[in-house]
């Protein structure tokens, strides 16, 4: 979750909280984490209790790292440390003779090794885990952050009923070709503007939506592929002739035709 360390006031100024001690955040997170476990069935209320006098929580909470409101680079690899990815490919090495795959990291110490070496099966196992399910958040935007404050900031930015003078259309085409690039390149890690044969920087010249004329141009170019559509079945007549009556008809719709099991 990425969220102020403090709060607005109404004119605006930012009021920083104090430090909140890490013990206390330990305390709060393991009430929290014990009751969601409680709440889907997977610990009993008794062992949960039990776990609350233990002597060491087995949780821990670190809160030491700051960013100042001026670092705005910090405020990027904070929330890139929030996005990262599950593991690193400059870490992981795939041999596909022995389909084994190892992978290095920091010593460990308790295995006393800097390396896990596995199945390739087993690898992609334990990758899965990570993957979360369908329409699930992993990162939470409250506050200040919140979709709902960024909105009515921006409302409050542009004066109403003042009439404005229409932005150039040159410069509207301009910066959306660098939003798309660029977001591009930020989720793909590959630059849609730099010609792969030179690496020389392309130009949008056109955007064509007509069927005939990328045809044309495919054609030209010598890759036109066309897709091979679906066969057309007609319909077959109903049995017995014409009918008229739908309840004469009734019968031939409703028939039930046996389907093979291939399962």
């Amino acid at each position: 979750m990425l969220a102020a360390d403090g709060v607005f006031r109404a004119d605006g100024a930012f009021v920083r909280l104090p430090v909140i001690p890490a013990k206390l955040l330990e305390l709060g997170f393991r009430s929290q984490v014990l009751k969601l476990l409680i709440a889907e069935g997977t610990l009993a209320e008794s062992l949960a209790a039990r776990m609350l006098t233990w002597r060491h929580s087995g949780f821990s909470v670190h809160n030491a790292v700051r960013v100042r409101a001026d670092d705005a680079a910090g405020r990027i690899k904070l929330a890139q440390y929030m996005l990262r990815a599950p593991l690193s490919l400059e870490k992981m090495t795939y041999d596909a003779r022995s389909g084994m795959v190892i992978y290095r990291s920091c010593m460990h110490k308790g295995l006393k090794r800097n390396f896990q070496l596995m199945p390739g099966a087993q690898w992609l196992e334990m990758l899965c885990r990570h993957i979360p399910e369908r329409f699930e958040h992993l990162v939470r935007y409250v506050g200040w952050y919140s979709t709902r404050c960024r909105g009515e900031r921006a409302r409050s930015a542009v004066p109403p009923n003042v009439d404005q003078a229409p932005e150039d259309a040159q410069a509207v085409a301009a910066r959306a070709r660098s939003a798309w690039a660029r977001l591009i390149h930020k989720v793909h890690e590959v630059d849609p503007l730099v010609c792969a044969r030179c690496d020389g920087l392309m130009k949008v010249i056109a955007l064509i939506d007509d069927a005939q004329v990328m045809e044309r141009i495919l054609k030209h170019l010598g890759i036109w592929a066309p897709r091979q559509s679906a066969p057309q079945y007609e319909r077959p007549p109903p049995r017995g002739g014409p009918q008229t009556d739908a309840t004469e008809r009734a019968p031939d719709v409703l028939t039930c035709q046996p389907v093979p099991d291939i399962a």
